[in-house]
């Protein structure tokens, strides 16, 4: 879950409306079809990424199906009674991450795209670039990463 949203930039919905069919392990993308505004992309993922999803589908993924192997699900993100997980329960479990690991309570799912905004503009990745990635209409909201990158 981390690796995905953090990895690829994605806002909550883009994760939660991912099928097994917008990954793209071999080509290292991700689909994003409903994205915002209806907008879609692709979205390149590092190794890591694609080494955390191969992890997730071949072996959670499978074990959650395996309590309900009849059920046919599409979504690449399962909640325990194999269906399509929802917003809440994404940040429920976020949340309980974030306890584990002792960071600021207020980390969310969107603290996760602005960190990977910032690291990209902070590496030296073009502001049009980290638009585009991120899946922005414009550079003026691309912009907001550039305070904090700067800070």
């Amino acid at each position: 879950m981390l690796s995905i949203y953090y990895g690829c930039g994605l806002r909550r919905n883009e994760g939660l409306s991912l099928d097994m069919s917008d990954i793209l392990l071999k080509e290292r993308l991700v689909y994003v079809q409903k994205g915002k505004g209806y907008k879609e992309r692709y979205v390149p993922m590092s190794e890591t990424v694609k080494e955390d999803l191969q992890n997730y589908i071949c072996v959670a993924r499978e074990h959650l199906k395996s309590f309900k192997p009849d059920r046919k699900e599409t979504a690449l993100l399962l909640s325990i009674r194999v269906k399509r997980m929802h917003g809440n329960s994404i940040i429920t479990r976020l949340q309980k991450l974030v306890k584990t690991a002792g960071l600021p309570l207020e980390t969310g799912l969107h603290t996760l795209r602005h960190s990977i905004a910032t690291h990209l503009l902070q590496s030296g990745m073009s502001l049009e670039s980290v638009s585009r990635f991120l899946g922005h209409r414009s550079l003026e909201s691309t912009q907001i990463y550039t305070h904090i990158a700067n800070e």
